[in-house]
């Protein structure tokens, strides 16, 4: 039996997660189902606490541990990609945490007898020494795109990525391409590296009348169906300017008995663009922009869809897939990242990058009953390798690992941008060594046209404040931490932070600190470990 803390604190209402929070919740019924024996504690923040509720019951309880409401909202709705805003947001609750509440926090787990902390959203926000740490890392789009994403966000997405490397005892990929990207581009462990597929979701497949379906989609403006669907954000991985220009092109050739196209998803700037391309290809009558639905709404559009059309350009994992196939319907899709290993043989690939290709494609299943049918089949089947049972009994096996071994965490620091920047939670972790005459060297630097007056450093190891300090403009000090031999982490929290854009100082939106110069872990007997050197 263990006890394990679930971390939901970056759970968004609403949509605003996606297929994350919609995994994590398919996960807490599972774990409910089958983890016999085990206990969860689920921490919660003020905007989740009550969606959370109903999760209340023998073995899973709820402890609210962030009360604030969130801040910023307008700036995180702007950034493109939804793992880039999740990252966001997840930077502004780091930043609300104030080097004072933040001592006793340290002991939130270990004052209540937490075995192991899960962080289904990846960032171990609530990590503490001695306990173990599973983390989820849905995707490194950042990494293969990065033209997708503002540089100072590519900046925030490898601090957090390098935190989970460092204090993770294993990380769970959603597939083996996110498995190998992760090994590739953050040089983490293989051996605490696991694969555990995500799951069909049990919010499809309601029994509907077909009046009440025919009246919603009348609503909806739809009246031809069966439709091709594609259900997408319309961030600029989802490649729907390409998926337009194939289905011009089949629109071209079939002008009298091609199917109409349907989009769901959000993003409004973007979309009146799409809307624009559209208008210009004189097929406005025939591509139906939906926006965000209700499940209910969405389940509906689901069952009258003829197949799925697919054209991402990268993909974690691709969970609309399944759930067409859950449904019979067939499926189109990218023959990229991971969607060949998750559609297998059910599905007609596609280059995303040729519109020829993808408009073959739209011809070939939406003329040929037989492929149709086969496809339908296939995704049937496929679909039953993807049930919740096999995901929940993959993340209890890695959780009985973690939970086997004692933690290991690498001598590296987190919380420190490339530039050099800190952020205001500067994280030293190291692994074990000698007993006597360890410690940790790191200088920290306040230029002398920083933001503010003087800066306030505390230290924090394992629940207890090392020391407290102030830093001054033009100021720059090493700051020595003796260490054990034990594995551990040293925080340093700094404050106040300020944001340049707010300053005047450029279009930066991070919240910065300090200039970190150099950290090192120094044992006596051995070479120097340079953990960071300053930029």
């Amino acid at each position: 039996m263990a006890l394990i803390a679930v971390d939901l604190t970056p759970m968004m209402p609403g949509g605003e997660n996606g297929g994350v929070k919609i995994l994590t919740l398919e996960l807490l019924r599972a774990f409910q189902r089958e983890a016999e024996g085990d206990r969860f504690l689920l921490l919660t923040a003020s905007w989740n606490h009550d969606e959370l509720a109903p999760f209340e019951g023998p073995g899973m309880t709820r402890l609210m541990v962030m009360e604030k409401e969130r801040t910023g909202a307008a700036m995180l709705d702007r950034l493109p990609g939804r793992a880039a805003r999740l990252v966001r947001r997840l930077a502004a609750v780091l930043r609300r945490r104030t080097p004072r509440a933040m001592a006793p926090r340290r002991r939130l787990l270990s004052s209540r007898g937490v075995d192991l902390l899960f962080c289904p959203f990846t960032a171990p926000n609530y990590f503490e020494p001695g306990i173990a740490t599973v983390a989820v890392i849905h995707d490194m789009q950042h990494k293969d795109y990065p033209q997708f994403f503002p540089q100072k966000e590519i900046d925030i997405r490898n601090v957090f990525m390098a935190d989970v490397r460092a204090k993770a005892s294993r990380i769970i990929c959603i597939s083996e391409h996110v498995r190998e990207s992760v090994v590739r581009h953050l040089q983490a462990d293989p051996d605490r590296t696991h694969v555990v597929y995500n799951c069909i979701q049990t919010r499809l497949g309601a029994d509907i009348p077909r009046e009440e379906r025919d009246a919603a989609m009348a609503d909806l403006g739809i009246h031809r169906w069966p439709y091709m669907f594609y259900p997408a954000n319309f961030w600029p991985h989802k490649n729907h300017r390409m998926l337009l220009t194939a289905y011009g092109i089949y629109r071209h050739r079939h002008p009298s008995r091609a199917v109409d196209l349907v989009l769901t998803g959000a993003l409004e700037a973007e979309e009146r663009l799409l809307k624009q391309a559209v208008d210009r290809m004189g097929i406005r009558e025939q591509v139906h922009f939906l926006g965000f639905l209700p499940e209910a709404t969405l389940d509906m559009v689901w069952q009258g869809a003829a197949f799925l059309v697919f054209p991402s350009l990268y993909e974690g994992f691709g969970i609309p897939v399944l759930e067409a196939m859950s449904l019979g319907k067939p499926v189109l899709c990218s023959n990229v990242t991971s969607l060949p290993e998750v559609a297998g043989d059910a599905a007609l690939f596609f280059d995303p990058r040729k519109p020829e290709e993808m408009a073959a494609a739209m011809e070939r299943v939406a003329g040929d009953a037989a492929l149709a049918e086969t496809l339908s089949a296939r995704g049937r089947d496929r679909a039953d390798l993807f049930r919740a049972e096999r995901m929940v009994a993959g993340y209890l096996n890695v959780f009985r690992e973690a939970l086997g071994t004692p933690p290991a965490y690498d001598n590296a620091v987190s919380g420190v941008f490339e530039d050099g920047w800190t952020g205001e939670e500067v994280s030293v972790t190291f692994g074990a060594g000698p007993e006597e005459g360890r410690r940790i060297d790191i200088t920290l630097a306040a230029p002398a046209d920083i933001p503010g007056g003087r800066r306030r450093i505390a230290a924090v190891m394992g629940g207890r404040t090392l020391f407290k300090s102030r830093l001054a403009r033009g100021e720059t000090r090493v700051f020595s931490v003796p260490i054990s031999g034990a594995p551990g982490e040293i925080a340093l929290w700094i404050s106040p932070t300020f944001q340049p854009a707010e300053c005047g100082m450029g279009p930066d939106n991070r919240r910065l600190g300090l200039q970190c110069r150099t950290c090192d872990l120094i044992a006596p007997g051995s070479e120097k470990i340079s953990l960071w050197k300053g930029a």
